[in-house]
């Protein structure tokens, strides 16, 4: 027996829920790299007996100690130490990136605000989709580029915000720019623009963190003598911290389900009741979609996002996919297949 589906009330808990859970795991995070830097440190400079020599704690910022300590204690007197600056830099850059992640992302994109005398078809359409679901208004962006993407942005209604290029912009027509737009707007109704924008928060404040640990301990091996296993413990904290940083990307993406695009997708259909529009805008985006110079964590925002190599990592499922599921939707035919009823 099939599993039963996800309904959209429970799909919008679930993207609340993971938003919590990664604020949360912030602190324990960060505490976590900051004990594993102190501990690889440690046991990269013991002796034969499993102490570290007590004249390698000034050199990493800690208090002298007449006794030699075991890399354990030196790991549990590092985030003693440092815990909690790390913890006022981590509520700074999460405050930082609540009060101004829309300035952040256009930033980053080359965005610019539209008004409706600018775009009247543009932010009339919106302003239509809006009043239709009873939805404040969202801000709303073009970037000059002749890229055609599309997407939404946001922690709350004061800073939700859809952002088209305008290479979208000339190549779709009216029905497939309002269904572009009621696909980003499904995104803020579903809540995916707010774990969207905690995740990229989230993963540059790893790497920033990741990045100071790095620079860290280069320097703190800098004066000293480089060989045996000083060197061995630089090249063990430089793999540590680079896999750590690697392995959160990904659990990062793992946090994203794809099946937000299939939602949207059809949420955008719910809205315009023109599954044919959303087709032809996904098949006119397919191929010229990417966006190289916009942060990974902006492109996982985006309508489409080219995949990589190994697609068991990419944040979109395959624009093929999505028509298929859409033509499915609509009681369209499948691609090649004939709109005659079949006979005997």
């Amino acid at each position: 027996m099939p599993a039963p589906s996800l309904g959209l009330s429970t799909y919008r808990w679930n993207n609340n829920l993971k938003s919590m859970l990664l604020l949360a795991a912030f602190p324990a995070l960060l505490l976590g790299l900051i004990w594993a830097f102190f501990w690889i440190m440690g046991m990269g400079s013991a002796d034969a007996d499993g102490f570290v020599d007590p004249r390698l704690l000034p050199t990493l910022g800690l208090p002298f100690s007449s006794a030699a300590i075991t890399p354990l204690a030196l790991a549990n007197e590092g985030v003693w130490s440092y815990g909690h600056i790390a913890l006022i830099v981590a509520a700074v850059w999460l405050i930082i990136g609540a009060l101004f992640n829309d300035g952040l992302i256009r930033l980053s994109t080359g965005a610019k605000p539209v008004s409706r005398s600018e775009r009247p078809e543009l932010y009339n359409l919106l302003e239509n989709l809006c009043i239709s679901r009873g939805l404040r208004m969202p801000n709303l962006y073009v970037i000059p580029t002749p890229v055609m993407n599309a997407y939404a942005s946001g922690l709350g209604p004061s800073s939700f915000a859809i952002t088209v290029t305008s290479g979208l912009l000339d190549a779709l027509d009216t029905d497939e720019l309002e269904a572009v737009l009621a696909h980003e707007l499904t995104h803020i109704i579903n809540r995916d623009v707010r774990l969207l924008v905690v995740t990229v928060l989230f993963g540059g404040m790893l790497s920033f963190f990741a990045e100071m640990l790095w620079r860290s301990m280069r320097y703190s091996h800098s004066g000293g003598d480089r060989r045996g296993k000083g060197a061995g413990a630089a090249f063990l904290i430089a793999a540590i911290l680079m896999s750590i940083g690697y392995f959160v990307s990904l659990l990062l993406r793992f946090a994203l389900s794809r099946r937000r695009e299939y939602l949207a997708d059809a949420g955008a259909v719910a809205l315009t009741k023109n599954p044919e529009a959303m087709i032809g805008a996904l098949q006119k985006i397919s191929g010229r979609a990417a966006m190289p110079d916009a942060p990974s964590g902006v492109q996982a925002m985006m309508i489409e996002n080219p995949p990589g190599l190994f697609d068991l990592f990419d944040t979109h499922p395959p624009i093929e996919s999505r028509i298929a599921v859409l033509r499915r939707l609509g009681g369209l035919p499948e691609a090649g297949e004939s709109i005659l009823p079949r006979t005997r």
